[in-house]
């Protein structure tokens, strides 16, 4: 099947064709208008070490300053605490309390210190995702806290958590909702083309299932048709026998009329002998006027030197006397 076959059933089956397409845009744009919008935004926080450690650090270096004080250790409590905030009770917890935006926490890439990355999708404003990414910030502080609490860690040798980047302006995320469009309208399409081709093939199945059964009618040659739907009785004829036509003689080459006869050119050959020589008859020898056939001699051979003209026929080449001069 090629383009132009294909072209040619959608216009023939335009009445499928044509409402289906127009259900496709209308669904393709209600999905577009009713799904809500999807925002995103991150928000990045650090840890830092306990005051008890600073101030250890501040007799060696002389600084008393907990920004200069990035070790492996800070580095492995920010990864634990990434993955408490992502457990299955957090999650249920903060959607109780109004946070309803899917949320990821993990280390910053290529970071060298406990930095995390709060990512925020999803929510139905852009005042609500911001909203949802301060509150996490400050749920992520509580639970640092709590789990140290829990281990009887003294307030003084508490790690504490700070905010280094504040949530960004939500931007939207048009990724999901696209998505949705594509498989309403698109899918809506191709189900019209399907559902085009299909009636195609049943239309043309029964259309030579029609004429494979006229054809057996036709060749049984039934002579009395059964009654019209109007009641009209159809009759078949049989066919008109073919005028004979009669055989055409093969051509015959004309024959020569009887009373002057040719000589075939091609079976008929004429020989002309030359005379023989004889010597210059006596004067009294000669005929003269009155009288009969000139004398011969005793030779047998004639006075007068006349040709003598055979002719052979064909196949019979025995030389028979066609004509004879002087009774030769």
């Amino acid at each position: 099947m090629d383009l132009g076959e294909i072209l040619r059933i959608l216009r023939n089956r335009w009445y499928i064709v044509v409402p289906m397409l127009a259900l496709a845009v209308g669904l393709g744009l209600g999905t577009y208008v009713l799904v809500p919008n999807t925002y995103t935004t991150y928000t990045m926080v650090s840890l830092l070490a306990a005051p008890t450690t600073s101030k250890a650090a501040a007799v060696d270096t002389g600084q008393d300053n907990p920004f200069l004080n990035f070790n492996g250790s800070l580095v492995a409590t920010a990864d634990f605490l990434g993955r408490r905030l992502q457990s299955s009770d957090t999650v249920l917890q903060l959607k109780a309390a109004g946070i309803t935006e899917e949320y990821t926490v993990a280390l910053a890439e290529n970071a060298q210190g406990p930095f995390l990355t709060i990512t925020l999708t999803g929510g139905a404003t852009k005042e609500h995702v911001l909203a949802s990414a301060n509150q996490l910030v400050k749920v992520a502080d509580t639970t640092l806290t709590e789990i140290q609490k829990q281990n009887n860690v003294a307030e003084k040798d508490r790690i504490t958590l700070i905010q280094v980047i504040p949530p960004q302006k939500p931007e939207t995320e048009s990724k999901e909702k696209l998505k949705l469009v594509i498989v309403a309208g698109g899918g809506t399409a191709a189900l019209a083309f399907v559902l085009t081709f299909v009636v195609e093939s049943i239309a043309r199945a029964r259309r030579r299932k029609r004429l494979g059964g006229e054809e057996v009618t036709t060749a049984a040659g039934a002579a009395a048709a059964g009654p019209d739907i109007e009641g009209t009785m159809v009759l078949q004829l049989p066919p008109k026998p073919k005028a004979a036509v009669a055989p055409v003689a093969p051509p015959q080459r004309p024959l020569p009329p009887k009373d002057e006869p040719i000589a075939d050119a091609e079976k008929t050959q004429r020989l002309r002998l030359p005379s023989r020589p004889v010597g210059s008859p006596p004067q009294d020898n000669r005929k003269q006027p009155g009288q009969g056939a000139p004398q011969q001699r005793s030779g047998g051979a004639p006075r007068t030197g006349a040709a003598t003209t055979y002719q052979s026929n064909g196949g019979d080449r025995r030389g028979q006397d066609a004509g004879r001069v002087n009774g030769s």
